[in-house]
């Protein structure tokens, strides 16, 4: 039998030590009397006509309750927790379940609920009944049938809810509006969809697209495309480098990004847009807060937030730097900017759970993500932003009205997939290593190049040629100004070849000397 069916058994015959409360009040979760949930192997098992447990766990998630989990099925017991908010038990731990306070002898998938049940998961260790960590719990607010359903259903309420967002319905959607080359309508829809494909459950999908990314270099001219066409690659497992990886790119992609950085923060400083979208590409591109260019630029992001705590009255903006200056709160006022931030998006969050539009709330859900009161604080009864999401899906599992532009719906579906999954743009970018400087190969011959070449000699300037910018990262209407490179970029790439020539030319007659006299230096000093 499996380890964790011994637990699990020997924990019903152990007594059990009484569970202590949270000092939280537990949110409240809205239970249909049907749901489908999926083991770790991806196979669904449906469920309807009863109000259990199993139903409760997957409506909170949905809801925003809990952040995620891992269930295990086996014939015999059902489901049972082999994850819950990221933590898995050892070897002697299991997840004890309680309804109301009390020990539960019936698992998951055999719970019967009614409205006002507590459930409770409680990390527990089998060897001497400890408890480990704080519970997990929330209230069975509202019991609701179906159109289905009887309507004489115990403890059935007369309103009926959404079902819950479809995630693989709305990849299928993705995937079927993707074109035979692997790509979709534009730069910008494959971009935001490869993001969405990061998080897994694309399949073919992503792989074709990933192909068609390595094989057509886009042209690309603001400092934004560069920084969400890099987070594309990310996503998809490609090294925005320019390497010989199996998967990576012919052109250096992160070189305009690091270029374009001033040396207080990065692209065009009256905007704060393209410093949030640095963050993301350059935090998985080998750059750290050891780093200027990171340090800086989050200090000039601080420095723009408005005393309402937002970012330029914007929702989605201020979501995205709560995604950005979530990965550095060690930075000086990053911490207190997060929390400012924070309440400011509760002053925007509307009665029906969304942020006044599908592409706003998806944002702020991943924002929310990152949020210590995430599970508990951003519901309006029934109302969550996961409800509102899923509220917009239509049949074909795509956002928005079927009659809107499908673009528009492809663009909003792409962008709601992380937020019900509760996943965040670092959680879906894969990270690449710095390449090596090309000197450290020949270091006898970067003794006579400038120490000015060594700072930008892993850098390349964009070999594509600009085209009609793209629209920005934002769903909005203005135009974001372009940013062409520093012009000082070209010379410095320049310079090292200009000094050595100049260097040369004024060795004279000397240079066959000095020559000697280095290479008798370099060998003295291996002797």
């Amino acid at each position: 039998m499996h380890t964790r069916f011994v637990s699990i058994a020997l924990a019903l015959i152990l007594a059990c030590a009484p569970l202590h409360a949270s000092a939280q009040t537990p949110p409240s979760v809205n239970v249909p009397n049907h749901c489908t949930a999926s083991d770790n192997n991806g196979v669904p098992h449906a469920y309807t006509g009863q109000f259990l447990g199993i139903c409760a766990l997957v409506a909170a998630k949905e809801q925003g309750a809990v952040n995620d989990y891992e269930l295990i099925y086996d014939n015999s017991f059902g489901f049972y927790l082999q994850s819950l908010n990221g933590i898995t038990p050892s070897a002697t731990q299991y997840w004890a379940l309680y309804k109301n306070s009390a020990f539960s002898s019936d698992g998951l998938s055999s719970m019967t609920l009614v409205e006002g049940d507590l459930l409770t998961f409680q990390l527990t260790d089998w060897t001497d009944n400890s408890i480990i960590g704080a519970p997990v719990a929330f209230t069975v607010s509202l019991i609701v049938n179906t159109p289905s359903a009887p309507s004489s259903a115990t403890g059935a309420s007369s309103l009926t809810l959404h079902a819950p967002f479809d995630v693989p319905l709305a990849l299928a959607f993705l995937e079927k509006a993707q074109l035979a080359d692997g790509s979709f309508d534009s730069p910008l829809l494959s971009d935001w969809i490869a993001v969405a494909f990061g998080g897994g459950g694309a399949g073919d999908a992503k792989n074709k697209l990933a192909q068609y990314v390595v094989a057509n270099p886009p042209s690309l001219q603001n400092i934004t495309d560069y920084e969400r066409h890099v987070m594309a690659l990310q996503a998809l497992g490609i090294n925005p480098y320019s390497t010989s990886d199996i998967l990576a790119t012919s052109t250096n992609y992160i070189a305009p990004i690091v270029n374009a950085f001033d040396g207080t923060q990065t692209g065009d400083a009256s905007l704060v847009n393209d410093d949030i979208f640095a963050i993301f590409p350059l935090m998985h591109a080998g750059y750290s807060t050891d780093d200027d260019i990171i340090r800086k630029t989050i200090a000039f992001i601080v420095s723009k937030q408005l005393a309402n705590g937002s970012w330029e009255e914007s929702v989605d903006m201020t979501a995205a730097a709560i995604q950005a200056l979530s990965l550095v709160r060690e930075l000086p006022g990053a911490s207190s900017a997060i929390t400012s931030a924070a309440n400011y998006l509760h002053t925007q969050e509307k009665a029906d759970g969304s942020f006044g539009n599908s592409f706003s709330t998806s944002w702020a859900l991943q924002a929310i993500a990152v949020l210590s009161d995430s599970q508990i604080d951003w519901s309006n009864g029934y109302n969550t932003p996961q409800y509102y999401l899923a509220t917009l899906q239509q049949t074909d599992g795509g956002i928005e009205p079927a009659s809107d532009d499908i673009n528009k719906r492809l663009w909003a579906t792409a962008y709601a997939i992380p937020a019900i999954r509760g996943v965040t743009w670092d959680g879906l970018l894969s990270t690449f290593a710095k390449p090596l400087p090309a000197a450290t190969s020949t270091p006898f011959v970067a003794t006579s190049t400038p120490t000015t070449a060594t700072s930008t000699a892993e850098f390349s300037a964009p070999s594509t040629s600009p085209a009609s910018p793209p629209d920005p990262p934002l769903f909005v209407e203005e135009e974001t100004p372009q940013i062409p490179l520093p012009a000082a970029t070209t010379s410095l790439l320049a310079a090292p070849a200009v000094n050595q020539t100049a260097s040369a030319a004024s060795a004279g007659g000397g240079l066959l000397r000095n020559i000697w006299r280095s290479i008798t230096f370099f060998f003295s000093r291996l002797f």
